[in-house]
């Protein structure tokens, strides 16, 4: 007789996908009942938006999960006829229609005589019936749009349309879309996008008629009282012990209001005591080394590439003014915010003035920039995260003078990662450039007001031939050598 399967570690904590285990639906909210409620009524558009990372498609999926649903990404829809393949492809409609037509023609007749066996002996006499016949016929196949057949199919089984990150959507393709939803949603279609919260009213943005027809359930931040529910969940699950529920609570703090960060936390703090599976007797939970254990989960690919970008700022020729922190780092202007950023907390939302406060914390009187740059580079950096793929990890509201940094994987970031990479930056401009710190970066933006730029332009280094700065042939350039000697 086999052993029963064991509950493992990663059936619990399920980060970036469908946890039952540690699901917490977050009664207080009511938000599986609101997507119910809308699931019955219908004849409206439900949009589902909230901060990336935060559980919008864990809650339409659990709430699905009993119910057969068409499900597909925006990511992956480039014009309408993406959507309506998808749709083909889960329903099967006819899309095409084969006729035939087929003719016989016939006619009889009647065959009598005698012949002879034996030659002048015996005779015998044959009649019958003769039958003769002919058939002709001609097949035509007639084909349906996709379209035409996925939209009737979908008509008349009424399952709900789910579209993923529709904020990926060209808005020119997703004008269209909405357009083509419309009949179906006014006959009961549910149709449900996800989106992040800059997005969220695309549906109506696109199109105007929509207005009154669209319905909004906002998915918050998560509490840490949210937070310590999933780790509750999963270290019982797993009868580990976490004495006082200290550890979950130093987890929940760390996680930035993010359920996707806490799944992981959690999985590695059980990892890290040495369990893969359920623990019989129940075992203690050992803590972690905090600083080397977050400064490890703090690599994101996706979060240091955004940091780069905007560490580096829009690219123009003049040098960065370099500026002194009271930690011994010598940055630029976009270094310093960004370190000021993330001396709040980081917070997740940063008023102005929180953000000037955290500022002269870290930088001296005569380093620390002025409000109007710091308004200027915050908005310099929103334009920038907007060209990257996905949700902005920061956006400035200029109205409400609140920096929102969108992303729990950056805000994790620059607590654990932002000063150790700007202080690899500085170290690997002194050995490249042999300057003293961010002014010498080449390429780089400028935070130098009007007054500076006269005096700072003779730091530019240009080729006649090219048109850029470098060395030729081996040998610095003349204005580069008397830089180096001045520094």
């Amino acid at each position: 007789m086999s052993r029963p399967t064991k509950l493992t570690a990663a059936q619990v904590f399920v980060a970036g996908g469908l946890p039952t285990v540690t699901y917490n639906p977050r009664d207080q909210l009511g938000l599986e009942t609101q997507v119910r409620d809308y699931l019955e009524e219908r004849n409206r558009v439900l949009s589902v938006f909230g901060p990336t990372k935060t559980g919008k498609t864990v809650l339409v999926k659990n709430v699905l999960k009993e119910t057969e649903a068409i499900w597909t990404s925006g990511g992956a829809i480039k014009s309408p006829s993406d959507l309506w393949s998808t749709v083909a492809a889960e329903l099967a409609p006819i899309i095409s229609i084969e006729e035939s037509r087929q003719t016989t023609d016939g006619s009889t007749g009647t065959l009598s005589g005698e012949t002879q066996i034996i030659p002048g002996i015996t005779k015998v006499s044959v009649a019958g019936q003769i039958a003769t016949s002919s058939t002709s016929g001609d097949k035509v196949v007639r084909s349906r749009p996709t379209e035409i057949s996925a939209r009737q199919m979908l008509r008349s089984q009424r399952l709900p349309l789910i579209i993923d990150d529709f904020h990926y959507i060209d808005p020119a393709v997703q004008m269209e879309l909405v357009r083509s939803l419309k009949d179906l949603v006014f006959d009961g279609v549910p149709v449900i996008v996800i989106a992040v919260p800059h997005r969220a009213y695309d549906v109506m943005r696109v199109e105007k008629e929509m207005t009154g027809r669209v319905e909004q359930l906002s998915i918050g931040f998560w509490s840490n009282s949210e937070l310590r529910g999933i780790a509750e969940k999963g270290f019982n699950a797993l009868q580990v012990v976490d004495e006082d529920g200290f550890i979950a609570s130093k987890l929940a703090e760390e996680s930035f209001a993010s359920p996707h960060l806490m799944q992981d936390f959690c999985l590695q703090t059980v990892k890290g005591s040495g369990y893969r599976e359920r623990q019989d007797p129940p075992a203690p939970l050992h803590e972690p080394m905090w600083e080397a254990f977050f400064k490890e989960r703090s690599i994101s690919n996706a979060s240091k590439t955004a940091f780069d970008m905007l560490v580096r700022g829009p690219r123009q020729r003049t040098d960065r003014k370099s500026r002194a922190l009271k930690n011994g780092l010598t940055v630029d202007i976009y270094g310093a915010v960004l370190m000021a950023m993330g001396h709040t907390g980081p917070l997740t939302s940063i008023s102005y003035e929180q953000l000037r406060a955290a500022m002269r914390e870290i930088a001296s009187a005569e380093d620390a920039p002025s409000g109007q740059e710091i308004t200027r580079i915050l908005g310099e950096m929103t334009k920038i995260a907007r060209e990257l793929e996905g949700e902005p990890v920061v956006d400035y509201d200029a109205g409400l003078t609140t920096l929102h940094i969108s992303d729990p994987y950056f805000a994790f970031f620059l607590r654990w990662r932002a000063a150790e990479d700007l202080a690899a930056r500085e170290e690997l401009t002194k050995t490249d450039f042999g300057g003293s710190g961010a002014e010498s970066l080449p390429d780089g933006p400028t935070d130098i007001q009007p007054s500076e730029s006269q005096s700072a332009s003779s730091n530019v280094v240009e080729s006649k031939s090219k048109g850029a700065a470098g060395v030729q042939d081996g040998k610095l350039p003349r204005k580069l050598k008397k830089l180096k000697r001045r520094r």
